[in-house]
């Protein structure tokens, strides 16, 4: 199953939906969130590299890291 990355728009958490779903919930606020109107920061991620794409994504928005693999 593919995955894509959101902010949540109340939040700003990174959070995972599926691909084709309309909304997707906040997995920090609890907010359901129309996929379409949030921003998608990552598309297409295997359910097996999602734990590893959001914490890629934390860490670029923290300056923590210089590049998004």
């Amino acid at each position: 199953m593919k995955y894509d990355i959101y902010l949540c728009r109340k939040c700003g958490g990174v959070c995972a939906g599926r691909q084709d779903a309309t909304t997707f919930t906040c997995s920090y606020c609890g907010t359901r969130n129309s996929a379409e109107k949030s921003l998608r920061l990552a598309g297409g991620v295997e359910s097996k590299d999602v734990p590893d794409t959001i914490g890629r994504i934390k860490m670029a928005r923290a300056g923590k890291c210089s590049t998004l693999k």
